[in-house]
């Protein structure tokens, strides 16, 4: 497989579950929380293997832009920057980044991750992605399933179909946050938290997206200006889309779902 993978870095949010550590000005994602770089330089960091990896590409609030800039330099990673100019919430931001990736790679394949997520074992999370690229390749939307440590109730679960290449299973339902009593059920069957990660052939899940209206994002892409360097979204296209999470956008109702099982240390650093 010699398809390169667009990472495309999802760090817009406030991190308000953090506080008071983090901050409107100064959100989660871009603290030293679990050592000396913040989640948004290791969730980068995880995906800069060049043979597997393309160039990043970093979505994020204009507010945040400068920040973006100096947490890049000071890990030696360069990266497209596209600039949000009003929260929308996951699904047109994952819509636009695939945009602009497939403007740049008619066939790009692209991993949308979250930059304030926790992963203790890199090299497990690279090995997902490459079991994932094949079914991402063939056309699938791949989601990443963590087995589960415990009985979790504060992460959504996916249930795992029928198998489809190697570990890769499709997904036969996701599941929203569970009680106590589901949550152990869904362990003991066998079921894997949902990261809220994904791997896709950006020409799928635009397709896919078309549900919800794909012309406000891809409008504002289209006609993004160019600022210091920074991709500036079309303000008045992009908040014509629809605010809307992917997992509701399209997760739960595509029919090209999969996902792929993960052991790697992963955790969401919420509240």
């Amino acid at each position: 497989m010699d398809k390169r993978i667009i990472p495309l870095i999802m760090c817009g949010g406030a991190g308000t579950r953090l506080r008071p550590a983090s901050r409107e000005v100064r959100p989660k994602q871009f603290l030293p929380l679990f050592g000396t770089r913040s989640t948004f330089q290791d969730t980068l960091l995880r995906v800069s293997d060049p043979s597997l990896f393309d160039r990043p590409v970093v979505i994020t609030n204009a507010a945040y832009r400068f920040m973006v800039l100096e947490q890049l330099a000071e890990i030696g990673i360069e990266a497209d920057v596209i600039l949000e100019p009003m929260r929308r919430d996951s699904g047109p931001a994952i819509a636009a980044g695939a945009v602009f990736a497939q403007n740049r790679a008619s066939e790009a394949i692209v991993l949308a991750l979250a930059a304030d997520h926790v992963v203790q074992d890199n090299a497990a999370f690279v090995a997902a992605c490459r079991e994932g690229l094949t079914a991402a390749s063939a056309g699938r939307i791949v989601t990443f399933g963590v087995k589960p440590e415990r009985p979790a109730t504060e992460y959504g679960y996916i249930n795992p179909g029928e198998a489809i290449s190697g570990e890769v299973h499709a997904v036969a339902r996701f599941v929203e946050k569970p009680d106590a009593v589901k949550a152990s059920d869904y362990v003991n069957s066998g079921y894997l938290w949902n990261s809220g990660n994904f791997m896709f052939p950006a020409a799928v899940l635009l397709d896919e997206y078309r549900r919800v209206s794909v012309d406000a994002v891809t409008g504002a892409v289209n006609n993004a200006g160019r600022d210091l360097g920074f991709v500036t979204l079309e303000p008045e296209a992009f908040g014509a889309a629809k605010a809307i999470s992917i997992d509701y956008a399209v997760m739960e109702k595509t029919s090209r779902a999969a996902v792929v099982p993960v052991s790697c240390g992963w955790s969401d650093v919420g509240s």
